[in-house]
């Protein structure tokens, strides 16, 4: 069975702004990847076989990062369906804004935001993805590099939440690293490396 570690992206402009970004890119702030120096060194025991990011440009820049750090030889693959959720229309929206046009957004699971996804769309395209890595892959130790989303989605799948329920209810910082196992759309395990 494969091993699976998760890392979220650096700080983007748009994080500290509070603004929502979805799949709308936003570069790191200039601070942006201080938070993933602590992310190196939580990763830094451990024998990566392979690294795969959100092809999202915060995402593979902090998976650069994290590669060159810990000695990473090999490609960083990146794959569309590790992005964060899509929020159509209210992507670049002050949060604050967003929420008071669009209540449901981070809340309902099955809400579709105009020219978006809903977050069980997202869910099931993020397992996909982590399926078929998972089916090309074997006793592998994988690192993934990507969103909050992302994790809220496999954490709140391993203890049997409502994706909505568990989306506003857990942070995910920046220097936040999951270690978890998963077999056909299921997270058997989910726990967080501490150091």
């Amino acid at each position: 069975m494969n091993t699976f570690y998760i890392a979220r992206h650096g700080e983007t402009k748009n994080n500290r702004a509070r603004r929502l970004s979805g799949w709308a890119d936003t570069p790191l702030t200039e601070s942006g990847l201080v938070p993933t120096e602590s992310v190196v060194q939580k990763l830094r025991n451990f024998q990566l076989d392979k690294i795969y990011s959100s092809d999202l440009g915060r995402a593979l820049t902090t998976a650069y990062f994290i590669a060159q750090s810990i000695g990473y030889r090999e490609e960083v693959i990146s794959t569309s369906g590790l992005r964060e959720v899509s929020y159509g229309d209210a992507a670049n929206m002050l949060s604050t804004e967003a929420y008071a046009l669009y209540p449901d957004l981070d809340r309902n699971t099955h809400f579709v935001p105009p020219n978006g996804e809903s977050l069980e769309h997202m869910q099931g395209r993020v397992f996909e993805c982590i399926d078929e890595i998972n089916d090309q892959n074997e006793c592998k130790a994988i690192l993934l590099v990507c969103h909050s989303g992302v994790m809220a989605a496999l954490r709140a799948n391993h203890i049997g939440q409502d994706f909505g329920e568990h989306n506003i209810s857990e942070a995910y910082p920046h220097d936040y690293v999951g270690k978890f196992t998963f077999k056909n759309s299921v997270v058997i395990s989910f726990d967080q490396l501490t150091n």
